[in-house]
């Protein structure tokens, strides 16, 4: 697990080392952090985390077209993105963010 304080709130929380991911601050639920392999590799399977929950996944729906797709079985999201690449990851970002702000996933105190 890995460590990180969120640059909105300040709440330090965990979550997985993944090699694309993007991670939405559990105490605050806004967007604090992503990660990928833009310039060196695929920007996915990107993971999507709130906290240390895994709560989405952007992948390809096509890979010979390179469309991709933003999966969610947490918020029942099933949708084919516009845009590609990077973009798609920030497509994504922005689709999962409306879910993320009304989740109600418990928080724990600060970690020491």
């Amino acid at each position: 697990m890995l460590k990180k304080q969120c640059e909105k709130c300040g709440f330090e929380y965990e979550y997985e080392g993944f090699a694309n991911l993007m991670v939405f601050c559990p105490c605050c639920n806004e967007f604090d952090y992503l990660s990928c392999e833009y310039g060196f590799g695929p920007v996915v399977p990107c993971r999507i985390y709130h906290g240390k929950n895994v709560v989405g996944m952007v992948s390809y729906n096509d890979a010979s077209e390179r469309v991709y797709r933003i999966d969610s079985e947490t918020y029942n999201i099933h949708e084919v993105l516009q845009r590609k690449y990077l973009e798609a990851l920030y497509e994504a970002k922005d689709i999962i963010s409306e879910f993320v702000k009304n989740d109600k996933f418990e928080v724990d105190s600060k970690l020491g």
